[in-house]
């Protein structure tokens, strides 16, 4: 072993905490980020092993496992090496991209073992599935991963022929980026506390969601698989829709996650419920000053309970932009994110852009898929988007069966894409 194994690289933060005791009691197993390679060559592992093993050296998280069991908690501690024979797995069958994430959502990661916190699965069309434990990084850091991946195809000069070394030595100078905690302040105001304090004594009838729609409740023996089901919005489209947003003042995240409301809305009623319970995560790099391309646990989000709205309203998306603007204005005041009781959630990493640097030589990305898990905690409804560098738009939608009916969201799905369609065909007439 390298020197340096075994050493502690820091103890996990508060964030971290949270995902590793929630994976350990199983409602949590992993963050998913893919992407689809392009290249007139096959990712066998005499071209992606080398390339794997810079990565791993750019990124201590990736060379990393949980001590568990100490009085002061949990940490980060660096293994000696990875092994990339039993990180690295090839599928030969043609098996459809859905059925692949599900599978590895229902795949523990063994936090005792000396293995790393993270695997990949590798498809016939060299899509690389990136599923890693949520204590070492949040969405932003699957996007990391790639973008870092793709620059290592790019510069290595392939040997195909040439036997890979699976063992990869995790250097000794190996670091992990600060927890949360460490780089904003996230000591609750005087109003919030009273505010905690207060709920804690008023009936459940006065609270805000006490009227919102939340999905089912998940019951004591509840079901460890997250379904998937992907959506693909073409370049042409998602520059439209977006060139839409920018006249109405509106973003894509506030956009679609209006739209995605108003579908859900229309499926849900008639209902008891009044609002629906909404979540929509934001990341903390731009305003603590952590870099896009580091791994790290770094965001928040922003809930809220819209009125249930069965119609679209171009108002409405740029009334929410401007109400998360002024969010990550007074960010980082507020708190690191926790997993409220949420209906529905919109996630957006955003367009992958990987420069001129790195669109060069035989590899290139055309897709990206990102997908957290949606088992027993957090929204029912999980809408995640990620755009790639060809401009096109993948939408992920997870659930668990527990907390939604699967018709439902499969008419969720049909409805999304179909009114997605009318929204731009009206603003064109």
């Amino acid at each position: 072993m390298t020197s340096g194994s075994g050493s502690t690289l820091r103890p996990a933060g508060l964030l971290e905490r949270f995902h590793i005791t929630r994976q350990l009691l199983g409602f949590d197993s992993c963050v998913i980020c893919a992407a689809k390679y392009s290249s007139k060559l096959r990712l066998s592992p005499p071209i992606l092993y080398p390339a794997l093993g810079n990565v791993i050296h750019a990124h201590g998280a990736l060379g990393v496992r949980l001590r568990l069991g100490h009085a002061e908690g949990p940490a980060f501690v660096r293994l000696g090496q990875v092994d990339l024979d039993r990180a690295v797995h090839y599928i030969s069958e043609d098996i459809a991209l859905e059925t692949v994430l599900e599978a590895q959502f229902e795949e523990q990661f063994d936090t005792a073992s000396d293995q790393p916190l993270w695997r990949l699965i590798v498809l016939p069309d060299n899509t690389v599935v990136f599923a890693y434990h949520h204590g070492i990084g949040d969405g932003m850091s699957g996007i990391s991963f790639h973008k870092a991946l793709l620059s290592a195809l790019s510069t290595l000069t392939a040997t195909p022929n040439h036997p890979p070394a699976h063992l990869i030595s995790v250097p000794a100078s190996a670091e992990l980026s600060p927890a949360i905690e460490n780089v904003t302040r996230l000591s609750p105001s005087w109003g919030r506390i009273f505010w905690e304090v207060c709920g804690l004594f008023t009936p459940t009838s006065w609270s805000r969601g006490s009227s919102a729609w939340t999905g089912r409740s998940i019951p004591h023996n509840f079901t460890s698989k997250t379904n998937v089901k992907l959506i693909y919005f073409e370049p042409e489209a998602v520059a439209e829709f977006i060139g839409i947003c920018r006249r109405h003042h509106a973003t894509l995240t506030s956009a679609f996650f209006t739209l995605s409301h108003s579908v859900l809305s229309r499926i849900i009623l008639p209902s008891e419920s009044k609002t629906i319970s909404s979540y929509i995560p934001i990341s903390l790099r731009g305003i603590v000053g952590t870099s896009p391309d580091v791994f790290c646990d770094h965001v928040t989000g922003y809930h809220f309970y819209p009125p249930i709205q069965p119609d679209f309203s171009w108002a409405d998306a740029s009334g929410l932009a401007s109400e998360l603007r002024s969010q990550i204005r007074i960010l980082p005041q507020g708190k690191a994110r926790d997993e409220e009781t949420g209906g529905l959630e919109c996630s957006n990493l955003g367009r992958v852009d990987l420069g001129n640097d790195m669109t060069r030589g035989d590899w290139s990305i055309t897709r990206v898929i990102f997908a957290p898990c949606s088992v027993v905690v957090g929204s029912a409804l999980k809408v995640n988007m990620a755009g790639d560098p060809l401009g096109g738009l993948t939408v992920s939608v997870t659930w668990s069966d527990d907390a939604v009916e699967r018709s439902l969201v499969e008419s969720f799905v049909v409805q999304l894409q179909d009114r997605f369609n009318v929204v731009i065909e009206n603003d064109n007439n």
